[in-house]
């Protein structure tokens, strides 16, 4: 009697487990079905979460929180543009302006990591060029879709964005104005962000379209960097709002800023 007593109770047991297991099944299912499938991904050496899903447009994004994981996958897969791996394809322009600053600041460091927004065509000018041949990682941002292209035909050895730095704690789209008295060569190296407190053109400007901008925490994140050896503002008069928009808790330190 004791032996069938214990056999029901292991079978009752049993049957109790495997209905438990077909529950919880069901409702991870359903789960599933609902929610973005969130993996891990290496970006810049650092493990990163990230959301698999279909195609998402801009205009779906801006409009999310900054920590939903849709707008890292999204810049992921849509926005940077990974270092290239091909000989550098360079013109001999005009370098840095600030080259002995950044010498004596870094010296001969060869580990660090930069963002140079305001990156031109990657070569003009570049206040980052050196620092990437000597081994430095970084990205470089030009919101200006022309100077984007040229800078593509580079192969710079550092991630790269097609977009703006967003003056704003949020994901937006900008009017962006173009330099109109430039030689032929360089008539889209000045441009600007029209804000409401910085939209006057002049006879300088001409007005171009707008362009998606990102917080520069935000592109961080999506790359997987905390810290930031070297930033290079060059944005025409909105170096202060983009500034403005840097955490203080730690989130993403940079050592040395660069205002041209």
């Amino acid at each position: 009697m004791f032996l069938k007593r214990a056999v029901k109770a292991v079978l009752l047991i049993f049957v109790m487990l495997m209905i438990k297991c077909l529950w919880n099944s069901i409702l991870n299912d359903t789960h599933n079905q609902n929610t973005p499938t969130v993996q891990s991904e290496e970006v810049a050496g650092i493990p990163k979460p990230f959301v698999k899903m279909s195609h998402i447009s801009f205009s779906e994004i801006k409009d999310l929180p900054l920590g939903d994981p849709r707008i890292i996958e999204y810049l992921r897969r849509y926005v940077l543009i990974p270092p290239s791996k091909l000989p550098y394809v360079f013109t001999k322009e005009m370098g840095s302006l600030y080259k002995e600053q950044v010498k004596q600041m870094f010296g001969t460091k060869s580990n660090g990591f930069f963002i140079e927004c305001g990156a031109n065509d990657g070569e003009y000018l570049s206040n980052t060029l050196e620092l990437e041949m000597r081994g430095w990682k970084g990205l470089l941002i030009e919101a200006q879709p022309e100077l984007g292209k040229m800078l593509m035909t580079k192969n710079r050895k550092a991630w790269f964005a097609n977009v703006c730095l967003s003056p704003y704690s949020n994901i937006s789209e900008i009017e962006f104005a173009v330099g109109r008295f430039m030689n032929a060569r360089y008539k889209n190296a000045i441009g600007k962000l029209l804000l409401p407190d910085n939209s006057y053109m002049g006879t300088l400007y001409r007005k171009y379209g707008k362009v998606p901008c990102f917080p520069i925490t935000t592109i961080m994140a999506a790359l997987g960097v905390t810290h930031v050896d070297y930033l290079s503002l060059d944005v025409e008069g909105v170096e202060l709002k983009i500034l403005n928009t840097l955490p203080f808790d730690g989130t993403l330190v940079i050592d040395l800023l660069l205002i041209s």
